[in-house]
């Protein structure tokens, strides 16, 4: 050109030379001064920020994937932006970004608490939210501690994230403490193909399958954009990994799907009472609670149900029916439980006894056909705050808070007797969990080595009116019929009532509901027609319990004694 372009500086700007330092790297710069070299060129605080960024995302990938969003093909990406925000920094710093990531993610995903105490603890907006960012805090560390253990290894070590990053997600969900167990497998809840490796150590089996596909694909990332290089290594794990576990899947659930064909079969009937928290607790309201779900039950039973389940405390009347040995109550007693229906029920009721506790239980009760009161098992896990109160006084407690309770912890896992047929010659052994048990992995296993045909589930999710937690505790509790090939049957007061198979399929389901906004419903339910899975078939993760997450934390101990690798 013969004249200068006005539109064009006439000398390299100095944000125009750095951006062309970043991009050149000198062909004789050692591998580790080529990864970071162009990152160190930028600005500290643009450096902060692509990380505080990537860090971010990583949360808004855990949120999206949780099942109520059900953005769950995030989950095959999401660990990619937490390695790409923590890649080169000390252990410390690593764990401060771990841990905004994680606190996002808890604080976001589980906003439902917050919704929770504000309801029925009557929390001023300011405690509440207090309370809600240290539970978020407490949780967070699930992102937090894995961080920075990630990066003090690679460091002593010299490996990569490609080996480690998988086993210290893995170690992280087996040894962090929860209050609400957030194993990030919730993100497929609803894609058993790529579940059905949880039969072999448990929910953190999928974890390692979704770290291995995303430290896979951020590394072979990373050195092709920062390098140009490919990263063979990288691409052949995420590449098996995304293979191997849906084909595994495949060929396990046609192996169980020939399981379920060849066991016997028992129809159930699922009661969803379609009951509220204060339409419970109003005396004048509890008569037509337990009618209604008689009247659905009597519907079952037509519908050929031959066992009927109820909810947590779906009976009613606290305290009516004896603990040990008994009958149901008379005919003309309006507490009577069974009318209407003829068939055995399992339900939920708040038994006591003064003799033993001046506190109650919370009890899942077999009522037989010839209404005899049969098996009882309690609640082995009262929920922290809410059902049982640590380290003070729950007399104290009670006061502070008026809505929540103390009841007795059971003395362990058990299964209930059910009997069916002409004189009862059926007798099946159904797995109880009550409320959030059905979402602790190790407690269901050892229900499930009880000698089980199936799980039962009775729960009343009605404190969190109608929102995320009926969606994250349903999901959850899918990963217990593949480790223990066990269907699960979820009665609960106001949904979400299912019916899983032993693959971890959805099969029946009645979505939630809110009587305490939108007043009285009418009972619904289906029936079921379950697999009796034989009592003394065990998967690996029954037989074997932790042994994967003891593999896996003695592994990286093993790692990081041994130090630095040769080259």
């Amino acid at each position: 050109m013969s004249e200068a372009d006005p539109t064009l500086p006439s000398a390299p700007s100095a944000s125009l030379r750095a951006a062309v330092a970043v991009l050149q790297v000198p062909k004789n710069m050692s591998q580790k001064t080529a990864l970071y070299a162009r990152l160190e060129q930028l600005p500290r605080r643009q450096r902060g920020l692509l990380r505080v960024a990537a860090a971010l995302l990583c949360a808004v990938c855990m949120v999206l994937g949780s099942p109520d969003y059900n953005q769950w093909y995030l989950g095959f990406v999401g660990w990619v932006f937490w390695l790409a925000a923590i890649e080169g920094l000390a252990p410390k710093k690593a764990f401060w970004l771990g841990w905004m990531c994680g606190i996002f993610t808890v604080f976001f995903g589980f906003y439902w608490l917050t919704e929770l105490l504000i309801r029925f603890a009557d929390f001023p907006t300011w405690a509440t939210l207090l309370v809600h960012l240290v539970f978020a805090a407490f949780q967070g560390l699930q992102w937090a501690v894995p961080a920075a253990a990630l990066n003090w290894l690679r460091k002593r070590t010299g490996r990569d994230v490609l080996l480690l990053a998988p086993l210290v997600w893995v170690a992280g969900e087996a040894v962090l403490p929860h209050i609400f167990p957030s194993y990030l497998a919730l993100m497929w809840c609803w894609q058993p193909l790529w579940l059905q490796v949880a039969e072999i150590g448990g929910v953190t089996t999928v974890g390692l399958v979704q770290l291995l596909i995303n430290a896979g694909l951020y590394a072979a990332l990373r050195d092709w954009l920062l390098q140009r290089t490919i990263n063979r290594r990288a691409l052949a794990v995420a590449g098996a990994t995304l293979v191997g576990t849906p084909l595994y899947g495949a060929i396990r659930m046609a192996q169980i799907d020939a399981m379920i064909a060849e066991s016997p079969k028992l129809k159930v009937g699922v009661v969803q009472g379609n009951f509220g928290i204060t339409e419970w607790g109003n005396p004048r309201m509890k008569f037509q609670i337990l009618r209604r779900e008689q009247q659905e039950s009597a519907r079952l039973e037509a519908e050929g149900a031959e066992v009927l389940l109820w909810g947590e405390t779906a009976y009613p009347f606290s305290y009516a029916l004896p603990r040990g040995d008994g009958f149901d109550l008379p005919q003309a007693n309006p507490r009577r439980v069974r009318r209407d229906f003829t068939i055995p029920l399992v339900f939920g009721v708040v038994t006591a006894d003064r003799k033993v506790s001046e506190f109650a239980w919370n009890t899942a009760r077999v009522l037989e056909a010839d209404g005899r009161l049969g098996d009882n098992y309690d609640k082995v896990y009262p929920l922290w705050f809410g059902e049982y109160t640590p380290l003070v006084d729950p007399h104290w407690f009670k006061e502070m808070v008026p809505s929540a309770s103390h009841i007795n912890p059971g003395p362990g896992p058990k299964a209930l007797r059910v009997h069916t047929g002409p004189e009862g010659q059926h007798e099946w052994r159904l797995g109880p969990l009550i409320c959030y048990e059905d979402i602790l992995p190790r407690f269901a296993r050892g229900v499930a080595a009880e000698g089980i045909h199936a799980f039962v589930n009775l729960t009343n999710d009605s404190w969190f009116g109608k929102s995320k937690e009926q969606d994250q505790h349903m999901g959850l509790a899918v990963l217990r019929t593949i480790e223990n090939r066990r269907a699960l049957l979820r009665s609960v007061n106001a949904g979400i009532s299912v019916y899983v198979d032993p693959a971890g399929r959805l099969l029946q389901r009645i979505d939630s509901t809110n009587p305490d906004e939108d007043g009285p419903l009418s009972a619904a339910g289906f029936v079921a027609d379950v697999p009796m899975i034989d009592p003394d078939y065990r998967t690996l993760y029954t037989r074997t319990g932790e042994l994967f997450n003891a593999l896996v934390i003695l592994g990286l101990c093993g790692i990081g004694l041994r130090g630095r690798r040769r080259p």
